[in-house]
């Protein structure tokens, strides 16, 4: 009897984790093949990207040896792709809009540069289409990115 239910206790466990394991490499697998997306397209321009993140929707790179910024969305790779040359910018923050103290409605970096505004995208409460993460989580990745940034403007 006791291994009768050891066998329908080692059935259960497996088929909770099996799935979960699936679904993890999976969103693994399908994040490494979008930051190579991005590696190539960035390559093709002449820029070899050293940090590459996939947060959410947006995909972002940085090359500190020719002080390029590229993002792009994850879901469209191609035709989302930016490059933002930060020699150009003139001003740079993180923005965050608040709907009150504990809720946030959108997480991004501003940069202004010669070409106009960039706007990047870390959280949007409305982007239902995207895949995002805790609003809070997506603040402290701005935050991240504006210290790795921060150092290679050009007049900081």
């Amino acid at each position: 009897m006791k291994f009768d239910s050891t066998i329908v206790g080692v059935i259960i466990v497996l088929l909770i984790f099996i799935p979960l394991a699936y679904m993890i490499i999976n969103a693994s697998n399908i994040n490494k093949k979008i930051a190579k997306s991005l590696t190539e397209l960035s390559q093709a321009k002449g820029i070899t990207l050293k940090n590459i993140d996939v947060i959410g929707n947006l995909v972002i790179g940085i090359d500190e040896g020719t002080k390029k910024l590229v993002y792009s969305s994850a879901k469209n790779v191609t035709d989302d792709f930016r490059i933002v040359n930060l020699e150009e910018v003139k001003d740079f923050r993180i923005k965050s809009i608040k709907q009150n103290e504990k809720t946030l409605d959108w997480v991004g970096l501003e940069l202004m540069d010669k070409q106009g505004k960039h706007e990047i995208q870390f959280y949007s409460e409305t982007d239902e289409s995207g895949l995002t993460k805790d609003p809070f989580v997506c603040l402290q990745d701005a935050k991240r990115w504006e210290n790795s940034v921060r150092p290679l403007l050009k007049a900081s």
